[in-house]
């Protein structure tokens, strides 16, 4: 009698137990749906390649179909013969990951290829033997390769935004995105690294709704972005082939010269708990950008912009303003560069050429506006507009002017 009363306490009890353990969150066979959380979102688009990232709430196998524009019309149905790519080290595909990047290669210059990204959950990775479960597809986008021959195209920027993601759905709001070919963001989106959510919700959400699907975005480091305890893993969040936050490339006429500014105090400073080095990583950059003003493709430009955080020239950018003035100002000078753009200061300044000093403009464009870049044979013409939509300045720098 006993023991029938033990078995009987003993039956629900695991019924119970077996129930807990397979709709926990964390099971491998749980019923919550495989989806994609966050993205697509295109980085580090060129003549020739592409970067794709998104997120899934599961562990994936994921890959990329893509054709180009002879066969558009006919994606993703039979005929359309896209290619896959996916993404491998040293012979081992990418799984068993939430994060999927992506490096679509192999592209032509100024071509327009759909796409579309594909997520299978790994239910169970033993070292013999691998379990899928169910796959999601995302709808098909379009992106074109960035183009040598260009003649004309526009081109946005953001600063300080400091995580405030609805003053930038608002900008982008009253902002025509889809005529843009790309997107800065030049520093201090985020006002620290934390979490992963942190980062995507920060900025990258309200990008992929209004255009990162299908124009990339390119990350100009501020010194916010290098504060916290996730600092060291952003790059990987919105990598480059270079391995590097600087870097240059061409769309059209134009070359594009990326640097980053670092941190805007001196390495010593307590705050930094000994943890930096930028004063070196700025000579690093210095000697970079001496081989970059030699290239043929910076020579061979007609317009050369320069992107970085914090603006050099002026009396308010405290050490990293002194330091990157010193080490960056004396190349950019010599090299008719026709603007330099940054941020960090939270208000709208235009600094005009000075003897001796800048020998070309620099654009400080303030937290809460977009600014529109309109490249053509002509001009650069630039436009900024407030979160109404308002205009705030204008100005044109000619072809030829330097």
């Amino acid at each position: 009698m006993d023991r029938l009363l033990k078995h009987k306490i003993h039956y629900p009890v695991f019924i119970l137990l077996f129930c807990l353990f397979l709709f926990q969150p964390n099971n491998a066979y749980s019923k919550e749906r495989l989806e994609i959380t966050h993205g697509p979102y295109l980085v580090e688009l060129g003549e020739h390649a592409v970067t794709v990232i998104w997120f899934t709430n599961k562990e994936c196998l994921s890959w990329v179909e893509y054709c180009g524009d002879d066969n558009l019309s006919t994606f993703p149905v039979w005929g359309g013969y896209p290619k896959s790519a996916f993404s491998n080290q040293n012979g081992l595909i990418d799984a068993n990951s939430k994060r999927h990047t992506i490096r679509l290669t192999g592209l032509d210059p100024g071509t327009v290829y759909r796409y579309r990204i594909v997520s299978k959950q790994i239910l169970k990775y033993d070292p013999y033997e691998v379990i899928y479960g169910d796959s999601v597809v995302d709808d098909i986008y379009e992106f074109e390769t960035l183009n040598p021959e260009k003649k004309s195209f526009s081109f946005g920027i953001v600063t300080d935004l400091h995580e405030r993601a609805l003053v930038l759905d608002t900008l982008l709001q009253n902002t025509p995105t889809d005529s843009f070919d790309m997107m800065f963001y030049t520093g201090d989106m985020l006002n620290w690294i934390g979490d992963e959510e942190r980062i995507l919700k920060g900025f990258v959400d309200v990008s992929v709704t209004h255009f990162a699907k299908e124009k990339p975005f390119v990350l100009v480091r501020g010194n916010h972005e290098a504060r916290g305890p996730n600092a060291r893993e952003l790059f990987s969040y919105f990598p480059h082939s270079s391995g590097n936050y600087y870097h240059a490339f061409s769309q059209g006429n134009v070359r594009f010269i990326i640097l980053d500014s670092g941190e805007d105090k001196p390495d010593s400073h307590p705050v930094y708990a000994g943890l930096v080095d930028f004063d070196n990583y700025r000579s690093e950059q210095a000697e970079w950008l001496r081989n970059e003003v030699q290239s043929e493709k910076f020579k061979n430009a007609t317009y050369k912009i320069v992107l970085f955080h914090i603006p050099p020239f002026t009396g308010r950018s405290g050490h990293a303003g002194t330091d990157l003035t010193k080490k960056w100002g004396r190349i950019l000078n010599d090299s008719d560069i026709d603007i330099v753009i940054s941020g960090h200061h939270h208000r709208l300044a235009k600094i005009e050429p000075v003897e001796n000093k800048n020998k070309f403009p620099i654009l400080i464009l303030g937290k809460d506006m977009i600014l529109k870049t309109e490249v053509s044979e002509k001009n650069l013409s630039f436009s900024i507009r407030g979160k109404a939509g308002e205009l705030l300045d204008e100005f044109l720098i000619p072809s030829g002017t330097q």
